[in-house]
């Protein structure tokens, strides 16, 4: 049997662009109020509202509650909105937001062959990710790989979250596996690669060009802060569990 027993996968920016599907959603969110009624230059709208983002965070559910507060406190040139208007351009943004996300998310080009080739292997499959357990269910039901994956472990469902090296442990031992038989593909050194080091865990850095792509091969790390592999296409993993079973083979020769 393949020394490889399971891969284990980040979820957003690995498996699928969410931080471009977040940014276009909250630009129409934006259009949708210009639409509406609102008048604001969108270029300037588009700036405010990144600062407003980086201020509260992405995770924020009131980006555009705190966008026409910000409006009507710091813009002496923008018409104050009424109580009235302000919900309503609130509603048509969130309206806007949440339907770009359905109708626009998809996978990564690589990702649907590349686990079905795993299947094929007889390679256990399973998702290691942070966040609120029903907003990432729905992301893997709208991204339709649900019976492609073997474990979910959300951090907010177990009570242990990245980059406690106990999350990927979990994992482990839900499936019987050691570290050296298990491979994780990730886009963040402090929440991806070091958590499957500390579990012995082959790490792949994969290069998706997202928000947290900082990681370069000529980097000051720790030896052991740095992934094993680092790879820009999901059909590379191949080659990596082929090099891998090979080595165990000549190891055990």
């Amino acid at each position: 049997m393949s020394p490889i027993k399971l891969i284990g996968f980040d979820l957003d920016d690995c498996l699928f662009d969410s931080t471009g599907l977040s940014e276009s959603a909250r630009i129409k969110g934006l259009d949708a109020m210009i639409d509406l009624g609102l008048k604001i230059d969108k270029e300037k709208a588009v700036r405010i509202l990144k600062e407003i983002v980086k201020d509260y965070g992405s995770n924020s559910s009131k980006h555009y509650n705190y966008f026409v507060r910000r409006l009507n406190q710091m813009e002496d040139n923008i018409k104050h909105i009424s109580y009235n208007d302000g919900y309503k351009y609130i509603a048509a943004a969130v309206m806007a937001y949440h339907g770009e996300k359905v109708n626009s998310i998809k996978l990564y080009s690589d990702v649907d062959n590349s686990l079905r080739r795993l299947r094929e292997l007889s390679i256990k499959i399973a998702i290691i990710t942070d966040g609120i357990p029903i907003k990432q269910y729905e992301k893997i039901l709208r991204l339709n790989i649900d019976s492609l994956i073997d474990l979910v472990v959300i951090s907010d469902e177990i009570g242990i979250k990245k980059p406690n090296p106990e999350l990927f442990n979990y994992c482990l031992k839900k499936f019987g596996v050691k570290g050296q038989e298990t491979i994780y593909v990730g886009d963040r050194i402090d929440k991806d690669i070091i958590p499957a080091n500390l579990n012995n865990i082959f790490s792949i850095y994969l290069h998706r060009g997202g928000k947290y792509d900082t990681y370069k091969s000529d980097i000051e790390l720790q030896e052991e802060l740095k992934p094993d592999y680092e790879i820009s296409n999901l059909n590379e993993l191949f080659m990596i569990i082929e090099e891998i079973n090979n080595k165990e083979k000549i190891n055990n020769f």
